[in-house]
């Protein structure tokens, strides 16, 4: 790797399990350069891009409660590590469903 830079195990573990680059630098405070270049050395694949990983039902749940109570996006996002996307999703789900968020 450059710059002296080696590839970092819980970096690679976190790949390997499915995480995406942003869950990796929130919770591990790295570039997403350094996730990249760790993913290249040991010869990681990128997971294809079609494909989207479903939350975990707890997960959901959360952020369900979360957005009935009126927290903010940030701050389900900084709480649970989904996209901005995601919650709109679910958001929609909910209004589609009756409920007001």
């Amino acid at each position: 790797m450059s710059r002296g830079t080696k590839p970092r195990q819980d970096i690679a573990d976190m790949l390997r399990a499915g995480a995406t680059y942003r869950h990796i630098q929130q919770q591990l405070h790295v570039s997403p350069n350094c996730i990249a270049l760790t993913r290249k050395t040991l010869d990681i694949p990128v997971p294809s891009p079609r494909h989207r990983n479903r939350i975990h039902p707890d997960t959901r749940k959360t952020i369900i409660t979360m957005i009935k109570k009126g927290r903010s996006v940030a701050q389900i996002i900084r709480r649970t590590g989904v996209s901005k996307a995601t919650i709109g999703r679910i958001r929609r789900d909910l209004r589609i469903q009756g409920a007001r968020p």
